[in-house]
């Protein structure tokens, strides 16, 4: 999946140079690898934790598995609670993508660009 959400990002900033790409994830599924070579601009991981096993979620495919293993799931789930500052980041990148004012020159200039 993380191939195919670099491949998007790729194809949507090449379409518009100016996007923002941000991967929104509920859990890591993945062993964590640098998107530093990727359009991927950001990987925000919302729970802050790795993503159930496939031998534990298996147990879950059926309606029996899911009733029995159902406070397992929820216990899981406390355990992990969403992390207010991932989305707080989430939207600190939407506001700066929205705000709309003219550069300050004293700012331009200690940055050195604009």
């Amino acid at each position: 999946m993380f191939q195919e959400a670099c491949a998007t990002a790729h194809d949507l900033k090449t379409a518009v140079p100016g996007a923002k790409y941000l991967l929104l994830c509920e859990w890591l599924d993945m062993t964590p690898i640098s998107a530093a070579g990727t359009d991927v601009d950001e990987v925000l991981i919302l729970r802050k934790a790795k993503r159930l096993g496939s031998q534990v979620r298996s147990a879950f495919s059926k309606r029996e598995g899911r009733v029995a293993r159902r406070e397992d799931y929820g216990t899981h789930l406390k355990e992990h609670p969403f992390a207010p500052e991932v989305f707080e980041r989430f939207v600190s990148h939407v506001r700066a993508l929205m705000e709309d004012r003219d550069p300050e020159e004293g700012d331009v200039l200690g940055r050195g660009y604009f």
